[in-house]
């Protein structure tokens, strides 16, 4: 018998101390109770940020968020510029031609990270766009983009333009780069590092973002940034929340406080590491090891060993459940999530998941020299 370990960039594990805190009878959301932790909240996930104004909660996916950003800041006939380098940095040209906007996007390549050259380029080329749209980790690639780079070309180019964060996957793994000033929208998931079940979205908007978003023509109902923010200053959300998941929220947080943001990141630095060493010990080839982002791994198994076999064999055998590949990826390769709630135990067991199987499947992987390779990490 194994107990079942998600290794997957989202949904990830969630702590006992959440789901405890989740555990409590259901609060009614206009209730003085749930309004101090909904206000709780929101003061932590601006420490989280380092933001310096309450973020928005949005009762939806990270998809929802980046919708109802555009939504908020662009009418139909607008300019954006989008970072497309994986399947995630694509979804902002499908959302964008939905909401009838003209998406130019910057086509990286799937693994790389966006490069300065085609970031200046993109803006020189578009200096009026309304919006500059880019994934702080690319979940589909397992790249880190040079946000703080970019966006200080997009800022010194053309400082009117809203530049949106997508930090789904990077939030509470990675300081935020730049933070209000050089962001001025940024998007955090509850399904990733937050250590939630998935249905919430956090939003953070600067100072410039607010004016972007009070000059445009409010085009929803639901997703109206100011309807909640008006809310917010009252201690209620406009519509239903995710209220179950707010209350958790909480307790992560209280979590996050406990390690320590800096230790925080610095284990997630560690975990990535322990995963690039052991699996180049398994002759597994690095997808983004020029620039990985430090909460989920992925690579090619060795020659001759299908990703989704190696997958299902780990899962079947001992209870770790992987990710696949995504578009173009798509059974290529395998992605090991080490976000949240993972420790380096997790990591070595699921490393040794990885090469058992390897060696199953007919591959020479000698899973105790990579167990040897990362074990003083631990």
């Amino acid at each position: 018998m194994f107990k079942e370990r998600l290794l997957t960039p989202g949904p990830t594990m969630i702590p006992q101390q959440v789901l405890q805190a989740m555990e409590v009878p259901m609060l009614h959301h206009r209730s003085e109770v749930f309004k101090k932790h909904l206000l709780t909240a929101a003061e932590g996930m601006r420490w989280v940020l380092g933001w310096d104004s309450a973020p928005l909660f949005l009762a939806c996916s990270g998809t929802g968020a980046m919708e109802a950003s555009l939504l908020n800041v662009c009418k139909p006939g607008d300019t954006v510029i989008a970072v497309n380098g994986g399947a995630f940095g694509g979804r902002w040209a499908k959302i964008g031609e939905r909401l009838g906007l003209t998406v130019h996007e910057i086509v990286v390549e799937w693994g790389a990270p966006v490069s300065e050259e085609q970031v200046r380029e993109a803006v020189t080329h578009h200096p009026h766009a309304r919006a500059f749209c880019i994934q702080h980790s690319e979940t589909s690639t397992t790249v880190l983009h040079p946000v703080e780079h970019a966006l200080s070309i997009v800022k010194s180019m053309a400082p009117t333009m809203v530049t949106i964060v997508d930090g789904i996957s990077a939030c509470a793994t990675a300081p935020v780069p730049g933070k209000p000033g050089l962001i001025d929208i940024f998007i955090a998931g509850s399904q990733k590092a937050l250590m939630l079940p998935p249905g919430l979205s956090v939003v953070a908007l600067s100072h410039h973002a607010w004016t972007a978003v009070e000059e445009t023509p409010r085009r929803s109902l639901y997703f109206d940034f100011v309807l909640e923010r008006k809310a917010l200053a009252s201690g209620e959300t406009s519509w239903t929340p995710a209220s179950t998941l707010i209350v958790g929220l909480n307790a992560a947080i209280e979590m996050f406080r406990a390690e320590g943001l800096e230790a925080m990141y610095d284990r997630h630095n560690k975990l990535s590491r322990m995963s690039h060493t052991a699996l180049r010990a398994l002759d597994c080839t690095l997808l983004a090891a020029d620039a990985p982002c430090p909460s989920v791994t992925g690579f090619f198994p060795p020659n001759g060993i299908d990703a989704d076999a190696l997958r299902t064999e780990v899962r079947k055998r001992y209870g770790i459940r992987l990710a696949g590949g995504q578009g173009k990826f798509t059974g290529k390769i395998v992605r090991i999530g080490h976000m949240g709630f993972v420790d380096p135990f997790d990591v070595v067991a699921g490393i040794t998941a990885i090469g058992k199987v390897i060696e199953r499947l007919g591959g020479s992987a000698n899973t105790t020299a990579a167990l040897s390779a990362i074990l003083s990490e631990v």
